[in-house]
Parts: structure tokens; sequence; C-alpha cells
């Protein structure tokens, strides 16, 4: 099997601290953040938000806990019911809310949300989901169909880092990434746009990482043929999977 060498594209500061511990431990990895961070004109809007008696909170990933946590300066979350996409998510929405907080067993995703007992039957319960500005509306419209009422909560938005594709391109190949880690197809999306078309044959020699089948089936969809799930995206996830 070939060492693994991989690009590491999250959001900056994450993708940095993941490349570290990764080449801590012998695994080959480089940072290159493709999209940050930015707060929305809902950041501010968190008290008005959180007055709502909701049934059921919500996150779908660790920055749209950081942020909401970020927003209420110390303001205690409400006394609810919490619900996580993924692991990460939960250990981030349990120290912040300091109360119990549901995660699917094994599918990390919207779909694996969605297959819990609890969110079966939501005839007029009241939902907040706490997300980055725009995204999947698969959550929203299922819950929706099954009778929730659902408001988002959206305290950051994704904004494209300017980069040089080309010179980009040409570092990569000199340091012979044969992989990249994606956590979002949004992600994968933006890889695609930062290299230039002519260097997309190489582009596609790489092996894709994705912590969901979504991801890869869309990699696929787009011309990669090495595909590999993750069990995860926490640090500690991605480390594990990559140890000799």
């Amino acid at each position: 099997m070939k060492e693994a060498r991989l690009l590491v594209t999250r959001f900056a500061p994450h993708a940095q601290r993941l490349a570290n511990l990764l080449n801590a431990q012998g695994t080959v990895a480089f940072a290159q953040p493709l999209l940050t961070l930015q707060k929305t004109v809902e950041f501010n809007c968190v008290s008005k938000v959180l007055a709502k008696n909701y049934d059921y909170i919500i996150a779908v990933s660790p920055n749209a806990v950081d942020y909401t946590d970020q927003a209420l300066a110390g303001i205690n979350w409400p006394q609810t019911e919490y619900l996580a996409v993924g692991k990460a998510t939960q250990a981030k929405l349990k120290t912040a809310t300091a109360q119990n907080v549901v995660v699917p067993e094994k599918c990390f995703d919207s779909e694996g949300l969605l297959d819990l007992p609890l969110l079966l039957n939501l005839q007029g319960k009241h939902i907040l989901i706490l997300r980055g500005l725009g995204g999947r509306e698969l959550l929203c419209d299922t819950l929706t169909q099954r009778g929730a009422i659902v408001d988002y909560y959206q305290p950051y938005q994704r904004v494209a880092i300017v980069l040089c594709g080309e010179a980009l391109i040409k570092e990569w190949q000199q340091q012979n990434i044969n992989g990249a880690i994606i956590s979002s197809i949004e992600l994968l999306e933006r890889l695609m746009t930062v290299v230039p078309l002519a260097a997309h044959e190489w582009l596609r020699t790489l092996t894709i990482y994705a912590p969901s089948e979504r991801i890869l089936d869309q990699a696929k969809r787009w011309g990669w043929s090495n595909t590999k799930v993750l069990p995860g995206m926490s640090d500690q996830q991605v480390i594990d999977y990559f140890k000799h």
C-alpha cells in the first residue's frame, strides 16, 4: 500500500492543526485551507433566536457550535433537547451546553440524523438548526414534512480564499501529494475551481478521503476512481484512521 501524502483542506486554523497532528504520528500532511469563515449579520441576533422555546436544537457542525457559543458570550444555552450530526459536533455541543447531546450511531450526516426515532414524529414540534449560511436543505425539508416548525440560526458563512492554482499544483506535485482530506462537497468543488483545468487529470489521480459516502459518490461522478470513507472528521478519528 502506497504511503499517504495528504492535502488537508479544512478551514483555517483547523487544517494546520490536523496536519500537525498527522505529521507528528508519521503521516505526511500539508495544510491548504480553501475556504475561510466569517460572521454573518445573523451573528448578533442569537438572543432573539434562542429566546423562543424550541423542543430540539440541532447543530450540523463544530463551527456552528463555536459561532453560536461565541455569539452568546457567556449567556447560558437554553434547557432543551440537543442533537448533533457527528461525534466532533456532539463533543463541542456537550461542552458548550453542559447537557446531553444525541448523535447518530453510524451514519454521521443529515440522513443518519433523520433516521433517529426521536425525529420521526414531529407534529407541532419547534426545531432550531444551527449551521453556516447556505448548505443542504434536506434536514429542514424532511423535518418540515414530518410536521415540525423549523428555524435556522446561521451565524457564519464560508468565503473562498483567493489562491494561485498554478503555483499550488506545482508545489503539490513536488511534494508528491497523493490524497486529499475533504469534509464537504463544497470543498471538493472549490478544489476543482482552484486547480487549473489542464491539471484536473492529475487532480483526479488523488485518493479522496471523506467522512460520508455522499461526498465520495459526488467525487466519483466528477471523475475520481480512488475514494475512501473516513470514520468521521474529528481530529482523533482522522488520526486513528491513518495510524501506521
